[in-house]
């Protein structure tokens, strides 16, 4: 036992190696330091990944119709059958806006109150009703959903441009907002002064649209003005004369932009036919004026073509929904347009400001073929 004590340490420092040489330091500095970055790349590439898998992921949910306007992913990048030249795999989602920068939302009594910052015509506030009074698909009106964010950054942005090439002179157009909700789409379109016809067919709607509207609009320049419109009824009336929308748009000389913001999902489906029969009796009407009235403004196209002088400009954003429709459901709609003599082209999304945030919302020109 002796013995045994005797060949043990006497103090744990006598284990210690002797302190290493700088070189020896400087070399485990490195080490770590390679570690360090080796880390940094192994976890860049994951993120990487994930973007990827995301951009694929959404690219799989686009419904059949649409993924032959963007491209079915092979072969050359000519815009899918319809040969538009747009770029493969454009898609969007949806996104919270509290995300977006300079964007608050407070709660005021029974609503909310939402201010968005837009680069062409600023601040928009918009009113909308709290959770507790969207009880239903026929009070979707009363949300501000990621398709109208959408919508908005876009028109804004075009209308940016529009000033640029005109030499800072302001092009008015006239803009018809079939479903507009809240109004976020119609406010944008009245700060930039633009004659600005919205409509919606639920009631409760109707008052906080007319409100946002108002409390946006450009009194110096443009009007604005708020209908009810019940696409079933106006597309069985005979007589589009006595509609008082389209007798309003009589004086504008047609309507120049036609901005449908997340109006196909399932509730709306029995009046999808309808729809597009409106937006045949809007061309109609824009035809007939153009005979009296040749001067139109000029509307520019995604693709940087200019639409015929007696089309107007239709733009629908769209929001896929699976515990809504299902893809035979989405298709069915873009069915229907393409045997209506329409097609629907793919926005890029490097062509709507902050695009890149959205991944299941999707901007389409829906185009007259012939």
């Amino acid at each position: 036992l002796h013995a045994g004590r005797s060949n043990r340490p006497k103090s744990f420092a006598s284990c210690r190696s002797p302190p290493s040489s700088p070189e020896d330091r400087i070399k485990v500095m490195k080490s770590i330091a390679h570690l360090s970055l080796f880390v940094h790349v192994i976890l860049f590439l994951h993120r990487l990944h994930l973007c990827f898998s995301f951009s694929i992921a959404g690219r799989r949910l686009l419904p059949t119709e649409m993924r032959s306007v963007a491209g079915d992913g092979d072969g050359d990048d000519n815009g899918g059958e319809h040969g538009t030249g747009l770029r493969r795999g454009t898609t969007y989602s949806w996104t919270n806006p509290k995300l977006q920068t300079k964007d608050s939302a407070k709660q005021r009594g029974n609503h909310t109150e939402s201010r968005i910052q837009f680069g062409g015509c600023g601040s928009i506030l918009v009113h909308s009703g709290t959770s507790s009074r969207v009880t239903s698909l026929q009070h979707t009106g009363l949300s501000l959903w990621s398709a109208a964010y959408v919508m908005s950054y876009y028109i804004d942005d075009v209308w940016i441009q529009d000033i640029k090439c005109s030499n800072n002179e302001l092009n008015k157009w006239t803009v018809l907002d079939l479903g507009a909700g809240l109004g976020l789409c119609s406010a944008v379109a009245a700060k930039h002064g633009m004659n600005i016809i919205s409509t919606d067919s639920d009631s409760q709607a109707l008052v906080l649209l007319e409100e946002n509207v108002r409390r946006n609009c450009n009194e110096d320049n443009g009007n604005t003005s708020v209908h009810t419109l019940d696409w079933i009824s106006a597309a069985e009336q005979a007589d589009m004369t006595t509609n008082p929308v389209f007798e309003e748009l009589e004086k504008y000389g047609g309507s120049d932009l036609v901005i449908l913001s997340d109006v196909i999902y399932s509730a709306t489906k029995p009046a999808w036919k309808a729809l597009i029969v409106l937006l045949q009796k809007l061309r109609s009407q824009r035809m007939r004026l153009l005979c009296n009235s040749p001067a139109t403004v000029e509307r520019k196209r995604c693709d940087s073509t200019h639409t015929p002088a007696s089309d107007p400009l239709v733009l629908l954003s769209y929001t896929q929904r699976r515990r809504d429709m299902s893809p035979q459901d989405e298709a069915e709609f873009f069915t229907m347009l393409r045997k209506a003599g329409m097609e629907a082209v793919l926005v890029p999304s490097g062509q709507i400001p902050h695009g890149e945030t959205y991944m299941l919302t999707t901007l389409f020109e829906l185009r007259w073929v012939n």
